[in-house]
């Protein structure tokens, strides 16, 4: 399979929403000021470089994400996001323009909330589909290492033969700030981090000499953790992902599963900002 094919099925998104779990944030009285860190009026737009590494082979796309239009989630507005890409049939290849792509997200004082469903990539089967409502995926005034917002859940699926049972716990998190930061040979000032981590397990349900067990097929790990760089009064200038897994060796070889399925595998990413317009 070809690398852009691979990317095209990793981060193809979905339309819908629902509902989410908040995790603990610190209280703060500036909580209730409008953060200027994300632009959101109609037409404004970003484009990125985007440069993807899979399996030591490395693919060069570009992205588009935009401010499309106005639409009322629960009596409030939030404002509907689109991207698009080089891929062939018009898809967005960057993790971060991909998770924005029909979904809406709205300013709430400091925060910034997303609502809708994104598709994330576990490299060793299907994307995993979340649906998300008001989850914070940026806070102007938190500190390092706060917590904004968390969803987490379970489910199974097979694959090829084995019905596999899979955990998650899907997070936003507040990283650094910084004075400057510098991309695409261009410095921007006043740039404030946060991450998006999935973490997951995958276990299989079966029977050991007669005892029912668990086989932890992918031990507990974060496969997704991704960082947006936001600068002042532009929006995410930068965003630097990693997906990767290690399972099991002695349950993937119990298993006796197939080749196509490697024990490991990582795919790293890296998207710049090249030109934007906002209001």
């Amino acid at each position: 399979m070809k690398i852009r094919q691979i990317l095209t099925s990793l981060f193809t998104l979905l339309f819908f929403s629902c509902s989410h779990n908040n995790g603990s944030e610190e209280i703060d009285l500036t909580d209730g000021i409008p953060t200027i860190y994300m632009p959101l009026k109609i037409n404004n737009f970003w484009k990125y470089d985007v440069s993807s590494t899979y399996n030591g082979n490395i693919m060069p796309s570009k992205d588009s994400l935009y401010v499309s239009n106005d639409t009322l989630i629960n009596s409030i507005t939030n404002k509907k996001m689109k991207s698009v890409g080089q891929d062939p049939v018009g898809q967005a290849t960057g993790f971060y323009s991909s998770i924005m792509h029909n979904n809406s997200i709205r300013i709430d004082g400091a925060r910034l909330k997303l609502t809708g469903t994104v598709n994330l990539p576990t490299l060793i089967s299907d994307p995993i589909t979340l649906n998300l409502n008001d989850f914070t995926i940026f806070k102007e005034n938190s500190s390092a290492g706060t917590e904004l917002s968390s969803l987490s859940g379970d489910f199974s699926r097979t694959i090829q033969t084995y019905l596999l049972n899979f955990n998650y716990t899907f997070k936003s998190v507040s990283d650094e700030y910084l004075a400057t930061y510098t991309t695409n040979g261009q410095t921007y000032n006043n740039v404030k981090k946060t991450k998006l981590v999935l973490n997951l397990t995958v276990t299989y349900p079966t029977v050991i000499s007669g005892i029912a067990t668990n086989l932890t097929v992918l031990p507990a790990q974060d496969i997704i953790v991704s960082t947006q760089y936001y600068a002042k009064n532009i929006g995410v200038i930068y965003n630097n992902t990693t997906i990767q897994y290690a399972l099991n060796p002695a349950a993937a070889s119990s298993l006796n599963l197939p080749s196509t399925i490697p024990t490991s595998g990582i795919l790293t990413q890296q998207e710049s900002i090249t030109t934007y317009h906002v209001n």
